[in-house]
């Protein structure tokens, strides 16, 4: 049985410093900015095949179809799966 996880993904380059979004105060970030996923993929079904939380991006469009979306706009979202969250932040 899998532990409830969070996860922080950065898509791209954010406009705002990641620390801002991520950690209460700047001295946190350089103990968290090595769990951090960084990635260039804006499809978000994709991101959670690549970080293990689904099996396949059927999974997604069969269960929560509001998930099937590209995230190509600068955002900031929570996404709840399971026992899991992600936290997205999603620059240029």
């Amino acid at each position: 049985m899998k532990n409830f996880q969070f996860k922080d993904v950065i898509i791209g380059n954010p406009i705002v410093e990641p620390w801002y979004i991520f950690c209460k105060e700047q001295d946190e970030w350089s103990q968290i900015k090595d769990d951090i996923y960084y990635t260039e993929e804006r499809f978000l079904p994709k991101i959670m095949v690549d970080l293990g939380i689904v099996k396949s991006v059927s999974e997604v469009r069969r269960n929560k179809p509001q998930l099937m979306c590209n995230l190509d706009h600068l955002d900031y979202l929570e996404v709840k799966w399971g026992k899991n969250k992600l936290f997205i932040l999603v620059g240029e």
